[in-house]
Formats: structure tokens, C-alpha cells, sequence
């Protein structure tokens, strides 16, 4: 199944960009926002699984799948386009679900417009400040992201794309290994056929043709998207979710560990924590079944 599966629709953002989505399903709505690289054409399956339970409303963000690039970019706008969609549908109350970098959205929508609007939020594997330093060591792959890497991530965007978003999804695709979090060694090739030596399966195949097999317009975006969404502490943000709330997150995991969900359930006002055992960040992918189970139950009911 791909996207022409869904009639393609368009809304225009605040600044006049023209934002394509699908709204399919009846009932309560649920905003649902893609992780890094995601599209609406590659969440085609999980759309349709949810269009049987409620409505499902997907974008595609600026340069992402059919809506093209335009003005400004990065998790804050993606966000401020979320809201512009819901005043667009006359939303009042929707649930809203951010997988990964679509938390990151998710966090900067609350920072930018607080819960209005918001009747219940799920968050999916991902973690408020993705950089560790100090203190701080719930952030990307478990507690082993420095800002030195995410330094030297910038720069790969923009002279090595294609070998920074390889390394980005060596790391993705391993339970609990700290060792694949950054390994900078190797061509994009090497890379490549490193990964797929120790997992050559759809799901890692997948995930590298998303991320690799890209536009010129796209990779570009994704400097924008990177450094919003790992450049940024949304850490301040979690107390002032006050709608119920669902933290589904991989168990070991790769790119965050049980310990960030418990520490975001913490701070949560009223957060139920729900693991997938036996997953990476791939969780949606590897466990759809109780993935998709689990956001159907909370945000349908």
C-alpha cells in the first residue's frame, strides 16, 4: 500500500505554504506526526490499520513525501503547521501522536500553544533533549549522543548525506548496543553493507532506503530538521502537558532507554507508560500489532 491508497489533500499553512495531508477514518481525530525522513506514503500501512478505529489525519512535512519545501523548516514549523491544520479542519479537541522526531513537534507545539486543542497526546520513543552533557544522560542512544557528534552530524548533512543518515540508522537498528551509536569509520557503501551484514531484513532495508534514497530538496531540509530536533531541550515543556498522556517506548531499545520514558512519565502530570518488549526504535515496524494496538485503545476510547 502507498499513499495513493488516500486522497491527497492540501491546507495552507500561516505563511502560505501549501501543506499536503490525508484524513480518512470517522470519529475522534488523531494528528498524527511522522518521525524523521517518514511519509505519509511509508506510515501508509499503520494509516490504514487506524482508519478502522477512528480518524487518522497525516501531513507530510515541509520537503518530506509529496509537500514541497518551502520557507522555514525544522520541528518549531512543523509544529506551528500542526496547529494551522487543526484551525484549518475546525478541530477543537484532537488527540495528538508524535513518533520519535514527531515528539519532538509534539514537545514544540505544547512550548509554542500549550495543550489548546489537545484532548490526549502519545509519545513514541523519544526523549526531550537528545544531546547529553552534563547531568543529563536520557538522550539519544542511551545516554551516548554528545554535542560533539552532533556537531560533526551537521556537517556530514551538508558534505556526506548519505553517510551521516547510514550512521543515523546503524545506530537505530540494534537492542541496547552503545556501539553502533556513532560509528563514523567507512564509506557510505561500507556503511551500508556493514549494517545489512548484521541485519538484512525489510525492516533495516526499509529504513535505509528512507533515509538514503532522497531528494537533493529533502536532504537539504533535513539540516533544518536535525539540528531543531536534536539542538533543542524541551525538558521545561513536560510539566505543562496537563492532558492525559501515553509514553510508548522500546524495551531495551536503541535510541532511548526504559529509563527516559520512566523520567518523562515523571515529570508528566497524568502519563501512563506502555514498553515494547524485545524491540529497537524500529518498534512500530518489529511489534506493529501492540504498537498500533496500544494507540488505537488509548486515543479511540
Amino acid at each position: 500500500m502507498n499513499c495513493s491508497a488516500f486522497q491527497i489533500k492540501t491546507f495552507k499553512a500561516y505563511d502560505g505554504a501549501e501543506i499536503h495531508y490525508v484524513d480518512v477514518g470517522s470519529g475522534q481525530p488523531m494528528i498524527y506526526v511522522c518521525g524523521f525522513g517518514s511519509t505519509i506514503a511509508s506510515q501508509a500501512p499503520f494509516i490504514d490499520a487506524m482508519r478502522s478505529r477512528g480518524r487518522i489525519i497525516v501531513l507530510d512535512q515541509r520537503a518530506f513525501g509529496t509537500t514541497p519545501a518551502a520557507g522555514e523548516m525544522g520541528v518549531h514549523q512543523s509544529a506551528r503547521d500542526v496547529r494551522a491544520l487543526m484551525e484549518a479542519l475546525e478541530l477543537p479537541h484532537v488527540v495528538l501522536y508524535g513518533y520519535s522526531m514527531g515528539a519532538a513537534v509534539t514537545f514544540s507545539y505544547i512550548s509554542q500553544f500549550g495543550t489548546a486543542g489537545l484532548s490526549k497526546i502519545i509519545l513514541g520513543d523519544m526523549s526531550p533533549k537528545l544531546i547529553n552533557e552534563g547531568d543529563w544522560a536520557l538522550g539519544l542512544y542511551q545516554g551516548h549522543y554528545t554535542r560533539s557528534m552532533y556537531e560533526k552530524d551537521l556537517e556530514l548533512i551538508r558534505t556526506d548525506y548519505k553517510r551521516f543518515a547510514l550512521i543515523v540508522a546503524e545506530g537505530l537498528l540494534f537492542q541496547n548496543s552503545p556501539q553502533h551509536a556513532r560509528n563514523f569509520t567507512g564509506t557510505a557503501d561500507e556503511i551500508r553493507a556493514r549494517i545489512l551484514n548484521k541485519r538484512n531484513d525489510p525492516i533495516a532495508q526499509g529504513l535505509i532506503q528512507g533515509m538514503v534514497d532522497i531528494t537533493e530538496e529533502h536532504m537539504a531540509a533535513n539540516y533544518e530538521y536535525w539540528s531543531t530536533m536534536a539542538g533543542s531541550d524541551f525538558r521545561t515543556v513536560l510539566p505543562e502537558i496537563d492532558v492525559p498522556a501515553l509514553i510508548l517506548y522500546a524495551d531495551p531499545g536503541s535510541g532511548y532507554s526504559p529509563a527516559t520514558a520512566a523520567y518523562m512519565k515523571s515529570q508528566l502530570p497524568n502519563a501512563a507508560l506502555m514498553p515494547i518488549y524485545g524491540c529497537t526504535h524500529m518498534a512500530a515496524s518489529e511489534n506493529p500489532m501492540q504498537w498500533r494496538g496500544c494507540i488505537a485503545a488509548f486515543a479511540y476510547s
